[in-house]
C-alpha cells in the first residue's frame, strides 16, 4: 500500500527523502523561496541527498510539526532545531506548500526563516 498525500508531506518535513521519491512527478518543481528554484526530478532529489548529507552532521529537532489538506494541497508548518558537532545551535520556523496531482508530487514552495538565538 502507496503513502497518502499528508504521508508523503510529512515524510519530507521530516528529513525521509528518499520516502518521498517514488511519489516524485518527473516535472517537480521546488521554490524554496529567496535561495534557489528547481526543475525536475533529478535536481530535487539531488539537493534532497545534499540536504540528508548535511543533516547526517548535525543533531535535529522537530519542535513544531502541523499539517493542513485540502483536496490536492498540503501545507506543513514546522520548526526545528539544529546542533552541530561543536554543539552550536541554530533553529528555524518553515512552511512548506505541497501540490499533488494524481497522488503525484508536482510542486513544493518552501519558506524558511532562521529564528533568532536565546
Amino acid at each position: 500500500m502507496g503513502l497518502n498525500i499528508d504521508q508523503i508531506a510529512e515524510a519530507f518535513c521530516r528529513h525521509r527523502f528518499a520516502v518521498t521519491y517514488p511519489y516524485m512527478a518527473d516535472e517537480i518543481k521546488w521554490n524554496i523561496v529567496g535561495r534557489e528554484a528547481l526543475m525536475g526530478r533529478e535536481a530535487v532529489i539531488d539537493r534532497c541527498d545534499k540536504s540528508a548529507k548535511f543533516l547526517e552532521t548535525v543533531s535535529a529537532t522537530i519542535t513544531k510539526l502541523k499539517i493542513n489538506r485540502s483536496q490536492t494541497f498540503v501545507v506543513v508548518e514546522g520548526a526545528a532545531q539544529f546542533q552541530n558537532q561543536e554543539n552550536q545551535t541554530s533553529s528555524v520556523a518553515s512552511c512548506d506548500v505541497f501540490q499533488f496531482s494524481d497522488g503525484r508530487l508536482v510542486e513544493i514552495t518552501s519558506y524558511v526563516i532562521e529564528l533568532n538565538k536565546p
